[in-house]
């Protein structure tokens, strides 16, 4: 056997790809229903079960790697990060890179990976790499930029936004995506006015970043307007709900900014969970609604136990539901009844 086929067998046994040849259709057939369930289970949360669909949809292979084995490939790294088994996402990415070296989704995937186990040169090696195969992407050096700011890698993170300008068009979304990347550089005018040509031209993601940059500019009042339209078109984004929550609580409709939270934690999609949940704790305390602050409260310290000021209102509230019997705060902690 030579060389080449050889090492093709190892990558695809690294993807759990079956060497053998079967009855084309009926495997095509049952890949696609094992793919099916495997997305169903990361929807549930069930990694271990979502790895094994994804392996069974790998192993009707015909002898060949397509687009349709990448993309069950990409969800098994994917289940196996969420899942806690960084090793074999990182295993099955570097199988997809050696078998395509052009596999830019796979360079940018890893360098995340790379990000969050804090090997910063190895991430920005794999994320130039990423932009190198694909230069006109701007979602691409966007989320680059992101993984690189939590880093604290912010010239060279603010450097892929620079690049991203390049990339130019004159369509709606290079409007939107030139108005987002000015935003985060904090040229807010500049933003401002490329925004306002994507929503003369039908955008409605443009409202959401007019309402970030007239918000971060000090002007609330707009910022609100810009959130609102955007919401009304958009209503499951938990993001601009937290974010509208923020502006009513700092104008005190503290009614209207329970209503945005709540909102936002009740989106299919939840990036926020954290501030979502904090942000309401606050709000329905100023609201004078504590019942509710302490449902919340006892959620948050689940989920967060590692939140020390949480720790203390979750004492706080605790002594307003039990007067009787007064819950004593630890030792490292300091009595307080601030709010967060």
């Amino acid at each position: 056997m030579k060389k080449g086929i050889f090492y093709k067998y190892i990558v695809m046994a690294l993807l759990g790809i079956s060497i053998l040849t079967g009855c084309g259709n009926e495997k095509e057939e049952s890949k696609a229903s094992y793919r099916q369930m495997g997305i169903e289970y990361m929807e549930q949360g069930d990694y271990a079960s979502a790895i094994e669909s994804f392996d069974a949809a790998l192993s009707q292979g015909v002898g060949t790697i397509g687009a349709n084995e990448l993309d069950i490939a990409y969800y098994k790294a994917a289940a196996q990060h969420a899942g806690g088994d960084t090793e074999a996402a990182f295993a099955t990415y570097n199988a997809i890179i050696d078998f395509d070296k052009n596999a830019y989704e796979a360079y940018y995937l890893r360098g995340c990976l790379y990000c969050k186990q804090g090997d910063v040169e190895a991430a920005k090696s794999d994320f130039a790499n990423a932009v190198k195969i694909c230069d006109n992407d701007y979602k691409l050096y966007i989320n680059i930029y992101e993984n690189l700011s939590l880093l604290g890698e912010t010239e060279e993170a603010e450097g892929y936004l620079n690049q991203a300008m390049a990339i130019g068009g004159e369509e709606v979304v290079n409007h939107e995506y030139r108005g987002q990347i000015y935003y985060l550089l904090g040229e807010y005018d500049n933003a401002i006015t490329e925004l306002n040509t994507a929503l003369e031209a039908g955008s409605t993601y443009a409202n959401l970043y007019l309402a970030k940059s007239y918000e971060d500019k000090g002007d609330p009042a707009t910022a609100e307007g810009y959130f609102k339209t955007y919401i009304a078109a958009v209503p499951a984004d938990a993001v601009a709900l937290n974010e509208l929550g923020e502006i009513m609580l700092e104008k005190e409709r503290y009614a209207e900014a329970v209503l945005y939270f709540e909102q936002g934690l009740v989106c299919e999609v939840i990036p926020n969970t954290r501030a979502l949940m904090h942000n309401l704790v606050v709000a329905y305390e100023y609201n004078g609604n504590f019942d509710k602050a302490w449902e919340v409260i006892q959620q948050y310290v689940s989920l967060f136990p590692g939140d020390e000021e949480a720790q203390r209102e979750y004492i706080f509230l605790k002594n307003r539901q039990m007067k009787d019997e007064p819950v004593n705060e630890p030792e490292s902690m300091e009595n307080t009844e601030e709010p967060l």
